[in-house]
């Protein structure tokens, strides 16, 4: 099973994909995508992270402003498969507790930011989660 990014999705890429460089200010490369599979079968690849609560607003030196910290929302940019080009990919926007974007230490917390992001991508595709047994 490949979970790496397909070679024809270039990350440098991603300014066709509308609003994709407004909430991903940065460059993505393709270890930022993660797979996304039902079972065995691979649905696509995503990139997600959290927002600050103060979107939209920048600081004076043109940044995004955090001062306001974390606020629970979530973007994902996802791919479908077996997609060739940016052009079937979206944005999916999910919800979390604010304080559950951190861990106790004060990083952010990847594995809750991710689970939310596919359970938001998967209700987007009408897909159930996979049972874990």
């Amino acid at each position: 099973m490949a979970d790496r990014l397909p070679r024809s999705l270039d990350p440098s890429a991603l300014g066709t994909v509308p609003g994709a460089r407004h909430y991903f200010r940065y460059p993505l490369h393709d270890d930022d995508f993660h797979a996304l599979r039902q079972q065995r079968r691979l649905l696509g690849y995503y990139a997600a992270k959290p927002l600050y609560g103060r979107l939209g607003r920048l600081d004076r030196r043109g940044r995004v402003d955090r001062s306001a910290g974390l606020n629970g929302e979530v973007i994902a940019l996802f791919v479908p498969s077996p997609a060739r080009s940016w052009s079937q990919a979206r944005l999916v926007h999910a919800r979390m507790p604010a304080a559950q974007t951190r861990r106790e230490d004060g990083r952010r917390n990847w594995p809750a930011i991710r689970a939310t992001a596919e359970a938001a991508i998967r209700r987007e595709l009408c897909v159930a989660a996979p049972i874990r047994t």
